[in-house]
Protein backbone atom coordinates (compact mmCIF):
# COMPACT_ATOMS: atom_id res chain seq x y z
CA UNK A 1 0.00 0.00 0.00
CA UNK A 2 1.25 3.56 -0.72
CA UNK A 3 1.63 5.80 2.43
CA UNK A 4 -0.32 9.16 2.32
CA UNK A 5 1.60 11.91 3.44
CA UNK A 6 -0.10 14.71 5.06
CA UNK A 7 2.84 17.30 5.55
CA UNK A 8 4.66 17.78 2.83
CA UNK A 9 3.62 19.77 -0.68
CA UNK A 10 5.48 18.29 -3.28
CA UNK A 11 7.10 19.82 -6.48
CA UNK A 12 4.27 21.18 -8.99
CA UNK A 13 1.70 21.60 -6.02
CA UNK A 14 2.25 25.45 -4.35
CA UNK A 15 0.75 26.81 -1.12
CA UNK A 16 -0.94 29.91 -1.81
CA UNK A 17 -2.47 32.76 -0.56
CA UNK A 18 -3.78 35.06 -3.25
CA UNK A 19 -4.68 35.33 -6.85
CA UNK A 20 -1.32 35.91 -7.64
CA UNK A 21 -0.59 32.77 -6.76
CA UNK A 22 -3.23 31.15 -8.43
CA UNK A 23 -2.36 32.93 -11.60
CA UNK A 24 0.91 30.98 -11.05
CA UNK A 25 -0.54 27.98 -12.70
CA UNK A 26 -0.42 29.43 -16.45
CA UNK A 27 3.51 28.73 -15.82
CA UNK A 28 5.37 25.65 -17.21
CA UNK A 29 5.55 23.08 -13.92
CA UNK A 30 2.62 23.68 -11.41
CA UNK A 31 -0.28 21.29 -11.55
CA UNK A 32 -2.14 22.92 -8.45
CA UNK A 33 -2.46 25.74 -5.75
CA UNK A 34 -3.47 24.99 -2.24
CA UNK A 35 -5.37 27.79 -0.74
CA UNK A 36 -5.39 27.34 2.90
CA UNK A 37 -7.13 29.29 5.85
CA UNK A 38 -4.76 30.73 8.10
CA UNK A 39 -7.80 30.21 11.12
CA UNK A 40 -11.02 28.00 11.21
CA UNK A 41 -14.37 29.62 11.14
CA UNK A 42 -17.01 28.14 13.27
CA UNK A 43 -19.36 27.99 10.72
CA UNK A 44 -17.48 24.79 9.39
CA UNK A 45 -17.83 23.12 12.56
CA UNK A 46 -21.49 23.92 12.07
CA UNK A 47 -21.57 22.46 8.65
CA UNK A 48 -19.79 19.14 8.93
CA UNK A 49 -22.00 18.86 11.78
CA UNK A 50 -25.13 18.85 9.11
CA UNK A 51 -23.29 17.47 6.81
CA UNK A 52 -22.45 14.28 8.83
CA UNK A 53 -25.99 13.84 10.22
CA UNK A 54 -27.74 14.25 6.78
CA UNK A 55 -29.35 17.16 8.05
CA UNK A 56 -27.99 19.22 4.96
CA UNK A 57 -28.81 16.71 2.09
CA UNK A 58 -27.68 17.94 -1.60
CA UNK A 59 -28.30 15.51 -4.57
CA UNK A 60 -25.21 14.97 -6.52
CA UNK A 61 -25.62 17.75 -8.80
CA UNK A 62 -24.18 19.14 -12.32
CA UNK A 63 -25.15 22.67 -12.83
CA UNK A 64 -23.28 23.09 -16.64
CA UNK A 65 -22.92 26.16 -18.02
CA UNK A 66 -23.79 29.18 -15.26
CA UNK A 67 -23.16 32.53 -14.38
CA UNK A 68 -22.53 33.61 -11.11
CA UNK A 69 -25.34 35.07 -10.01
CA UNK A 70 -27.12 32.02 -11.52
CA UNK A 71 -25.21 29.59 -9.31
CA UNK A 72 -26.17 31.94 -6.38
CA UNK A 73 -29.73 31.84 -7.34
CA UNK A 74 -29.71 27.85 -7.06
CA UNK A 75 -27.73 27.67 -3.79
CA UNK A 76 -30.09 29.83 -2.42
CA UNK A 77 -32.93 27.52 -2.84
CA UNK A 78 -30.67 24.09 -2.37
CA UNK A 79 -29.78 25.65 1.09
CA UNK A 80 -33.71 26.81 2.17
CA UNK A 81 -33.89 24.57 4.81
CA UNK A 82 -30.80 24.87 6.54
CA UNK A 83 -29.29 27.20 9.45
CA UNK A 84 -29.23 30.86 8.31
CA UNK A 85 -25.51 31.68 9.83
CA UNK A 86 -24.21 28.45 8.27
CA UNK A 87 -26.07 28.67 4.83
CA UNK A 88 -25.13 32.78 4.35
CA UNK A 89 -21.69 31.82 4.99
CA UNK A 90 -21.44 28.70 3.04
CA UNK A 91 -23.37 30.42 -0.03
CA UNK A 92 -20.52 33.36 -0.14
CA UNK A 93 -17.48 30.92 -0.04
CA UNK A 94 -18.26 29.05 -2.45
CA UNK A 95 -19.61 32.08 -4.82
CA UNK A 96 -16.44 33.43 -4.30
CA UNK A 97 -15.00 30.01 -5.44
CA UNK A 98 -17.01 29.85 -8.45
CA UNK A 99 -15.89 34.12 -8.71
CA UNK A 100 -12.05 33.21 -8.54
CA UNK A 101 -12.42 30.42 -11.38
CA UNK A 102 -14.04 33.21 -13.52
CA UNK A 103 -11.80 35.73 -13.06
CA UNK A 104 -8.65 33.72 -13.44
CA UNK A 105 -9.96 32.05 -16.70
CA UNK A 106 -11.61 34.98 -18.16
CA UNK A 107 -15.04 33.02 -18.44
CA UNK A 108 -18.57 34.17 -17.65
CA UNK A 109 -20.06 30.94 -17.23
CA UNK A 110 -18.73 28.06 -15.64
CA UNK A 111 -19.79 23.91 -14.77
CA UNK A 112 -20.14 23.72 -11.22
CA UNK A 113 -20.76 20.04 -9.34
CA UNK A 114 -21.93 19.82 -5.41
CA UNK A 115 -23.05 17.31 -3.49
CA UNK A 116 -23.09 15.54 -0.09
CA UNK A 117 -22.41 11.98 0.26
CA UNK A 118 -19.77 9.40 1.66
CA UNK A 119 -16.63 8.79 -0.18
CA UNK A 120 -16.79 5.32 -2.15
CA UNK A 121 -14.36 3.91 -4.70
CA UNK A 122 -15.87 5.31 -7.50
CA UNK A 123 -13.16 8.02 -8.16
CA UNK A 124 -10.14 6.54 -8.39
CA UNK A 125 -7.01 8.29 -9.69
CA UNK A 126 -8.02 10.74 -12.27
CA UNK A 127 -7.48 13.71 -13.93
CA UNK A 128 -10.47 16.71 -14.38
CA UNK A 129 -11.26 17.86 -18.18
CA UNK A 130 -12.62 21.10 -19.68
CA UNK A 131 -14.50 21.46 -23.24
CA UNK A 132 -12.71 22.16 -26.42
CA UNK A 133 -10.32 25.81 -25.99
CA UNK A 134 -11.59 26.42 -22.61
CA UNK A 135 -8.90 27.83 -20.24
CA UNK A 136 -8.23 24.62 -17.74
CA UNK A 137 -8.14 26.25 -14.41
CA UNK A 138 -10.57 25.11 -12.27
CA UNK A 139 -10.80 24.14 -8.33
CA UNK A 140 -12.41 21.50 -5.79
CA UNK A 141 -13.17 22.26 -1.94
CA UNK A 142 -14.00 19.60 0.43
CA UNK A 143 -15.71 21.67 3.31
CA UNK A 144 -15.66 18.51 5.74
CA UNK A 145 -14.06 15.15 6.65
CA UNK A 146 -11.35 13.45 4.44
CA UNK A 147 -9.77 15.74 1.68
CA UNK A 148 -8.87 15.10 -2.09
CA UNK A 149 -5.24 13.09 -2.51
CA UNK A 150 -3.07 13.29 -5.09
CA UNK A 151 0.10 11.93 -6.32
CA UNK A 152 3.64 14.24 -7.36
CA UNK A 153 4.19 14.53 -11.51
CA UNK A 154 7.74 13.37 -10.57
CA UNK A 155 6.78 10.34 -9.29
CA UNK A 156 4.44 9.10 -12.19
CA UNK A 157 6.07 7.06 -14.64
CA UNK A 158 4.27 8.60 -17.77
CA UNK A 159 1.04 9.24 -19.05
CA UNK A 160 0.71 6.69 -20.91
CA UNK A 161 0.92 4.20 -17.76
CA UNK A 162 -1.30 6.63 -16.23
CA UNK A 163 -4.06 6.15 -18.96
CA UNK A 164 -3.37 2.39 -19.27
CA UNK A 165 -4.28 1.66 -15.31
CA UNK A 166 -7.17 4.64 -16.05
CA UNK A 167 -8.67 2.29 -18.49
CA UNK A 168 -8.69 -0.81 -16.59
CA UNK A 169 -9.74 0.61 -13.27
CA UNK A 170 -12.55 2.38 -14.95
CA UNK A 171 -14.03 -1.04 -16.42
CA UNK A 172 -13.23 -3.04 -12.83
CA UNK A 173 -15.31 -0.43 -11.23
CA UNK A 174 -18.16 -0.54 -13.67
CA UNK A 175 -17.73 -4.69 -13.65
CA UNK A 176 -17.81 -4.03 -9.63
CA UNK A 177 -20.49 -1.97 -9.79
CA UNK A 178 -18.63 0.88 -8.36
CA UNK A 179 -19.65 3.50 -11.08
CA UNK A 180 -17.05 5.43 -13.53
CA UNK A 181 -15.68 8.43 -11.81
CA UNK A 182 -18.10 11.47 -12.04
CA UNK A 183 -21.21 8.97 -12.58
CA UNK A 184 -24.23 9.60 -10.86
CA UNK A 185 -24.80 6.14 -9.47
CA UNK A 186 -22.88 5.41 -6.85
CA UNK A 187 -24.94 2.07 -6.02
CA UNK A 188 -23.10 -1.19 -4.81
CA UNK A 189 -19.20 1.29 -4.81
CA UNK A 190 -18.65 -0.36 -1.27
CA UNK A 191 -18.48 -3.99 -2.47
CA UNK A 192 -15.27 -3.23 -4.89
CA UNK A 193 -13.36 -6.47 -5.86
CA UNK A 194 -10.17 -7.21 -4.79
CA UNK A 195 -8.71 -6.37 -8.28
CA UNK A 196 -9.96 -2.68 -7.92
CA UNK A 197 -8.93 -2.78 -4.11
CA UNK A 198 -5.38 -3.63 -5.23
CA UNK A 199 -5.10 -1.31 -7.67
CA UNK A 200 -6.15 1.03 -5.26
CA UNK A 201 -3.92 0.43 -2.82
CA UNK A 202 -0.83 -0.07 -5.13
CA UNK A 203 -1.09 2.26 -8.42
CA UNK A 204 0.92 0.75 -11.38
CA UNK A 205 1.52 4.18 -12.68
CA UNK A 206 3.47 5.48 -10.08
CA UNK A 207 7.35 4.61 -8.94
CA UNK A 208 8.30 2.15 -6.35
CA UNK A 209 8.23 3.93 -2.98
CA UNK A 210 6.00 7.10 -4.03
CA UNK A 211 3.75 8.50 -1.66
CA UNK A 212 0.12 9.41 -2.24
CA UNK A 213 -0.51 13.19 -0.42
CA UNK A 214 -3.61 14.67 0.69
CA UNK A 215 -4.58 18.12 0.72
CA UNK A 216 -4.66 19.76 4.04
CA UNK A 217 -8.34 20.31 5.64
CA UNK A 218 -10.14 24.02 5.08
CA UNK A 219 -8.26 24.39 1.67
CA UNK A 220 -9.12 24.94 -1.90
CA UNK A 221 -7.05 23.57 -4.21
CA UNK A 222 -6.67 25.51 -7.90
CA UNK A 223 -5.48 23.03 -10.81
CA UNK A 224 -4.90 22.23 -13.84
CA UNK A 225 -7.87 20.50 -15.79
CA UNK A 226 -6.53 18.60 -19.52
CA UNK A 227 -8.88 20.05 -22.73
CA UNK A 228 -10.57 16.96 -23.28
CA UNK A 229 -9.29 16.73 -26.82
CA UNK A 230 -6.25 15.53 -25.06
CA UNK A 231 -7.54 13.31 -23.03
CA UNK A 232 -5.93 9.88 -23.33
CA UNK A 233 -3.50 11.66 -25.25
CA UNK A 234 0.51 10.83 -23.87
CA UNK A 235 0.71 14.73 -22.86
CA UNK A 236 3.32 15.64 -20.63
CA UNK A 237 2.79 14.72 -17.00
CA UNK A 238 2.46 18.52 -16.00
CA UNK A 239 -0.13 19.26 -17.95
CA UNK A 240 -2.76 18.15 -15.36
CA UNK A 241 -3.40 17.29 -11.83
CA UNK A 242 -3.70 13.58 -11.16
CA UNK A 243 -5.65 13.24 -7.60
CA UNK A 244 -8.83 11.21 -6.48
CA UNK A 245 -11.41 11.03 -3.47
CA UNK A 246 -10.62 9.29 -0.46
CA UNK A 247 -11.86 5.93 -0.61
CA UNK A 248 -14.32 5.90 2.64
CA UNK A 249 -15.12 8.15 5.41
CA UNK A 250 -18.65 10.03 6.71
CA UNK A 251 -20.36 11.86 4.17
CA UNK A 252 -18.71 15.12 2.55
CA UNK A 253 -19.83 18.57 1.06
CA UNK A 254 -17.83 18.89 -2.01
CA UNK A 255 -17.30 21.57 -4.90
CA UNK A 256 -15.95 21.83 -7.83
CA UNK A 257 -15.99 24.29 -10.66
CA UNK A 258 -14.36 24.83 -13.98
CA UNK A 259 -14.58 26.77 -17.21
CA UNK A 260 -17.77 25.96 -19.58
CA UNK A 261 -16.57 28.15 -22.11
CA UNK A 262 -13.65 29.61 -24.19
CA UNK A 263 -11.92 32.84 -22.88
CA UNK A 264 -14.77 36.00 -22.70
CA UNK A 265 -13.71 38.57 -25.34
CA UNK A 266 -13.11 42.14 -24.08
CA UNK A 267 -13.86 45.37 -25.32
CA UNK A 268 -12.63 45.61 -28.91
CA UNK A 269 -12.39 41.39 -29.73
CA UNK A 270 -15.81 41.11 -30.43
CA UNK A 271 -18.72 38.74 -29.00
CA UNK A 272 -17.26 35.93 -26.38
CA UNK A 273 -17.37 32.58 -27.52
CA UNK A 274 -19.58 30.10 -26.06
CA UNK A 275 -17.84 26.62 -25.52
Amino acid sequence: MVPIDEETFPGGVLRGETAQDIARLSDPGPTAVILARDERPGWLDELAELVVARRLVIARTTLTAVSRDEFADWARTALARTDGAVARALLDDMAGIVEQVMATTRVRRVMVRVFTEAPTRRCGFHVDTVPPQAPTTGAVRVYNGPTTEYVACDDVLSMKDFYAYLSRRERIAREAGAGACGSCDGTAAGTASGPLVAMDETPSFLRPQAAVHRVPPDATVYFRHIDVRRHWSPHPVTDAWIHRSPMAGPPRLVLNVSPAQRIAAGPGRGPAAHG
